[in-house]
């Protein structure tokens, strides 16, 4: 069902912001800005304990925890994704972030189903997958 087709009166949910967990706040946040590329919107307390990324219409919460939350095995299996982030050129991103030096969890591929990404690892170990459907929809 298109946008157009949405039913009257119906609230609509318009924006999700994943949460992803660090253990070193400062850390996360240069690695957004520089490996990624995503604006720090902001750094919440002294020491900071929460802040927002963002990248054209993106955006990514940022919590810092005591203690690990991810479980290391799991997510080395690739089982642990944190975000799925849409992307209109991700073979120009792929190559955007080669540069930079970011950590590949996945290098560039083409799915069976039909999507053209890469999966980051961030210093954390959190997984972001970054796609497109490859070919026409």
């Amino acid at each position: 069902m298109g946008v157009s087709e949405n039913q009257e009166g119906r609230a609509r949910v318009t924006a999700a912001y994943p949460q992803l967990f660090t253990g070193d706040m400062e850390r996360s946040a240069r690695f957004f800005r520089e490996q990624l590329g995503f604006e720090v919107r902001y750094l919440f307390g002294d020491p900071p304990v929460y802040a927002q990324a963002s990248r054209d219409g993106v955006r990514l919460n940022v919590r810092l925890v005591a203690a690990p939350v991810l479980d290391r095995e799991a997510a080395e299996r690739g089982e642990l994704l944190a975000a799925y982030l849409e992307a209109d050129d991700v073979e120009g991103l792929y190559r955007e972030y080669r540069e930079r030096g970011v950590d590949f969890f996945r290098e560039l591929e083409t799915k069976p189903w039909g999507l053209t990404g890469f999966i980051v690892r961030d210093p954390d170990g959190n997984l972001l997958n970054f796609s497109e459907r490859a070919g026409p929809a």
